[in-house]
Order: C-alpha cells, then structure tokens, then sequence
C-alpha cells in the first residue's frame, strides 16, 4: 500500500526567552494509507507537536514531510489549511464544541471553509447516524453525555470525508466502557472505511486498539512495533453501541 505520510528528520525547537526546547529531535517515520497507530509518551515527549506537525497545524524547524506526496513543509498558510480541510480530521480532548450551536450545525462547521457546501444537512445527518447520534440533530451540546459529545466531535472530523483522523488523547475525559465505545468507533471507521487513524495517548487501554504501536521520549522515537490489536473490540457490537441517554 502507499504510503500517505512519510518524514525525514524532522526537528522542532521552541525558544522561551533563553531557554531552547528540543521537543523534536530528528524523526524519520512512515505511515502507510489505512493504518491505524497509537503515537506514546509521557508529556513533554513530543508526541503532540509530532501530531501538530503532521496535522499541518505547525512547521518543522527542519526536515522533510510529504502527505500523500506532497512536500508539507513549503507550502503556504492558505495551501495548509486547504489541505487540513481536505484531507484531515481532527478529534481532540476538549470536544471544543460550540454550546449554543445543535449537534447538526456543530458537525456543518467545516463546511464554512470549503467550497463543497451542497446537500450539507444530507451529510451532516449520515456521519451524525455513522457515529450513533441519529435523532440527536436538534440537541445541544450541553444536553449531551461525555460521550456523546466526543461522538459529536468525530462526527464534525468527518463532515469532508478526511483520508486521515487525528485523535489527541481523545478519551481523556471520558470513563472506561465509554472509552472503549469512542475507540471502537475509532477502529471500526479503519476497518470498515479505510480512513488512517493516529491516536497520541498515554493510555495502554487506548493504544491496545491500534495496530501499530510508536513511543515516545525526549523527542525521538525509542520504539516502533505492529500490535494485535484485543479481538473482543473488534466485534461490531461495540461500534454498534446504542447512543447513551442523555443526563
């Protein structure tokens, strides 16, 4: 299979008044088109400003980034966000919802940055049904669960059909069984539709349903192993997990 991301050295220093903070320190990886990797590491390991760099929300301080062959790192602000808008999703620990907003106009957002608006209420009704939140259109983000609201969030990172989803610690909030709903929705959208999914976590529970494995530390990657993912999230049954009632 191709591969959709690939970096050669990348490097990310931060300067805080005289102190200089290596948070990247020369990493060279792949991701092949359809994989789903959990990205490990304590804080401070630099896992997250690898999610920013290859989510285009940041420029490397030097190497090389191609997605989907094309050279990242000189491209324009305007030519990233057209590429963030097309080609990637983003879920995040916070939800970062709009309160006064319903499910359907929270998951419409990202249309307002592109050009392809037709059948929006359309497409906001199927990634919101994909996600477990058919008949939740109207309601607002505050009359939701945790989980519910981080399926909202999914839902909004699918509205413009991504390639790839990039998900940062995003069961942070959210208790066990509700986490394990959110990662097989996770799971079952690599499966069953071929989006590339990278999760930053801490969380063993959470990497145990990737497939790919890459820790973390001191910004350089000290492993990189294939995982087999638990069998028992894999059933459909637990993507399949009906909406949870609201509070």
């Amino acid at each position: 299979m191709p591969e959709l991301i690939e970096t050669i050295g990348l490097t990310k220093i931060y300067r805080l008044g005289e102190v200089t903070v290596n948070a990247l320190q020369g990493v060279t990886l792949t991701i092949t088109r359809g994989s789903f990797v959990a990205i490990m590491g304590a804080s401070g390991s630099g896992k997250s400003t690898l999610m920013n760099l290859l989510g285009c929300l940041d420029r490397p301080t030097s190497g090389r980034y191609w997605l989907d062959g094309v050279p990242v790192e000189g491209l324009d602000r305007n030519q990233l966000a057209e590429i963030r808008n097309q080609k990637i999703g983003f879920v995040f620990q916070n939800f970062n919802l709009l309160p006064r907003m319903s499910a359907m106009e929270n998951v419409q957002l990202p249309l307002l940055y592109g050009s392809d608006n037709e059948d929006a209420d359309e497409r906001a009704r199927r990634v919101l049904a994909l996600v477990g939140l058919a008949g939740r259109e109207d309601s607002l983000p505050t009359q939701l669960s945790g989980g519910q609201q981080q399926r909202l969030a999914i839902a909004r990172a699918l509205i413009n059909e991504p390639e790839i989803l990039l998900a940062d610690e995003p069961t942070g909030q959210l208790d066990s069984r509700t986490s394990a709903e959110i990662m097989g929705i996770f799971q079952q959208l690599n499966l069953s539709h071929g989006i590339t999914i990278i999760v930053v976590t801490h969380s063993d529970e959470v990497a145990r349903f990737a497939t790919r494995i890459i820790i973390f530390r001191d910004g350089r990657i000290i492993d990189d192993r294939v995982a087999v993912p638990n069998k028992s999230v894999t059933d459909p049954a637990v993507y399949s997990a009906p909406a949870e009632a609201s509070p």
